[in-house]
């Protein structure tokens, strides 16, 4: 750190210690705290000055050092293009696969468990009971839970993360708690209205907070 920088830290060391003795109670003391921050601004444009010259070279070493890192990677970045679609569209094809089959599988038990239910009632009411044989039509038909997985090698330093989304197919029917107030209009309206905005549900105030101009 240069000897100017040093002796500018040292400046703004004594700010906060000013700032602390200070109550403002009264005009003099109001002005008093004026002038402190007088200081602050001025201090800050001699921090800009000594400072923005040490972020700039350092931005742009950094800048130089962050393209080389990706001239660098530029190789990798071109095989990882290759073949990952090539995976991930493997993968798609073998999950397809998979519900397929489920679902073949799981209208073969169908079939199945409906002509058992059936072959049930016709031997019940051969044996003469209409009651059994009625009631076992009317139940439910039982389908126990199939499930076939995908056939995807596991591969070290590549997988596949299952991405769920949404659309809307009737927004009247979302629920409430999932409705977002539109903030930035309202925001609009009670910057134009200020102490007139009339929203339902809606208190608009001031919340001025004091501030310095930095030019």
């Amino acid at each position: 750190m240069s000897t100017e920088l040093e002796i500018l830290r040292q400046k703004t060391l004594t700010i906060p210690e000013q700032a602390r003795l200070i109550k403002v109670t009264d005009a003099p003391t109001y002005e008093r705290a004026g002038d402190i921050l007088g200081q602050i601004k001025a201090l800050r444009k001699e921090i800009d000055a000594g400072y923005d010259s040490i972020i700039s070279k350092a931005y742009a070493a950094h800048k130089e050092a962050v393209a080389k890192k990706k001239e660098a990677d530029e190789p990798l970045a071109q095989a990882e293009a290759i073949l990952k679609p090539q995976m991930l569209s493997f993968v798609n094809e073998q999950r397809r696969k998979a519900e397929e089959e489920e679902r073949r599988q799981r209208e073969e038990a169908r079939k199945k468990a409906e002509q058992e239910q059936l072959e049930a009632a016709i031997q019940a009411e051969a044996e003469g009971d209409k009651e059994a044989a009625e009631a076992i039509i009317q139940e439910p038909v039982y389908i126990p839970p199939i499930q076939v997985k995908a056939e995807i090698p596991k591969v070290s330093g590549f997988s596949v993360r299952e991405q769920w989304t949404f659309e809307i197919v009737d927004d009247k029917k979302i629920p409430r708690e999932y409705l977002i107030v539109d903030e930035v209009s309202i925001g609009k309206i009670v910057r134009a209205m200020k102490d007139k905005t009339r929203i339902d549900g809606i208190r608009a105030y001031n919340a001025s907070s004091a501030a310095m101009r930095t030019k």
